[in-house]
């Protein structure tokens, strides 16, 4: 891990126009490998200082670490100091529900924001803090639909005290591989696959078939009979060893169904999962026919809609489709990832 060593003294230096991103990419290029930021300074006694690493050359969908450690070079102890981290959307902060840690966090169009509370540090003394990261998915032909195409993303942490008082501050890129976009061993090689609103892991809607099968040359070309006796048509894919369809119209993928257990949204619900267990985990729900069976979606989950057991779920299309009287025991045979909106139609009143 590099390291960067900043005073408090030079707070004015590293103004705004510092922490542009633009200013940042303009850094020389640093060896492969984890580094801090190419900035530094000399640890003078009385001060405080920050040590920032973070991933170098890392791959897209790729699950990392930033490390930081807070360097107490005065003669006595620090108190009631606080460090904040900024990382740079769409890069995204992974938060451990379990670890119990006295932090904050919040998220933005511009990144997202994570506080820790420093504990007394003495003369001389170091404190570590990780903060889990996981890189945009590779597939996405046009980036600008989501952001303006960068492959280097800013990571900021500052050092304040109890009246916000800046203490310290280091900076520096992510920074992503050229060429990561072909994932070693094809998408069944990767080693975890979220289910977001665009898609599974790399493989992402509005992508094209042709990027699709550059991404994952395992892809395979098929065509079925759909729900509405319509000719459909897509690519059978393994994303993180798990089977998924993408289903194509024009040559570029419209919808992602996974039809097996395995692929969890970011709550933990899929294949197998109970009506019940989503409705916890989402909250307020709609229902209709989708598919070929009775689906449900979430405003709390918009693109995503689950297909259920037709044998759990029995006659309700012909009692009037009302959600509420769909059972909590009846469990999710499907889902898919879609374009478009996730709220619920409203009903007429018979």
């Amino acid at each position: 891990m590099g390291t960067m060593r900043v005073r408090a003294g030079l707070r004015r230096v590293l103004g705004v126009g510092m922490l542009a991103l633009g200013a940042a990419a303009c850094r020389d290029r640093a060896p492969a490998g984890r580094a801090g930021t190419s900035m530094s300074a000399d640890t003078a006694a009385g001060t405080v200082a920050l040590e920032l690493g973070v991933p170098r050359e890392a791959a897209w969908n790729q699950q990392d670490t930033v490390r930081v450690t807070v360097v107490n070079g005065t003669g006595g102890r620090v108190e009631a100091a606080r460090l904040e981290l900024f990382v740079q959307f769409p890069v995204a902060v992974l938060v451990d529900s379990a670890a119990g840690e006295d932090t904050a966090l919040v998220s933005s169009g511009e990144g997202t924001r994570r506080a820790f509370t420093v504990a007394p540090l003495p003369a001389d003394g170091r404190a570590d803090f990780t903060l889990g990261i996981r890189t945009p998915p590779a597939g996405l032909e046009e980036r600008s639909r989501e952001y303006d195409g960068r492959d280097r993303f800013l990571v900021r942490a500052r050092l304040v005290d109890a009246a916000g008082r800046e203490l310290a501050l280091a900076q520096d890129t992510i920074r992503i591989l050229a060429g990561s976009e072909v994932v070693a061993g094809g998408c069944g090689g990767i080693q975890d696959a979220s289910v977001t609103r665009y898609g599974i892991g790399p493989v992402r809607l509005r992508t094209s078939a042709t990027a699709v099968r550059q991404l994952c040359p395992e892809a395979r070309d098929t065509a079925w009979k759909g729900a509405e006796g319509t000719d459909e048509r897509g690519l059978a894919v393994s994303v993180a060893g798990n089977p998924v369809l993408l289903v194509t119209r024009r040559d570029t993928v419209t919808r992602i169904v996974v039809e097996k257990p395995g692929l969890r949204t970011g709550v933990g619900v899929g294949v197998g999962s109970t009506l019940g267990e989503l409705r916890a985990r989402y909250g307020r729900m709609c229902a209709g026919q989708g598919e070929g069976r009775a689906a449900v979606w979430f405003p709390a989950a918009p693109g995503v809609s689950f297909g259920l057991d037709p044998a759990d779920t029995g006659d309700w299309a012909a009692r009037g489709q009302d959600p509420a009287a769909l059972p909590e025991t009846a469990k999710v045979q499907s889902f898919w990832v879609h374009d478009g909106g996730s709220d619920c139609p409203v009903r007429e009143e018979p």
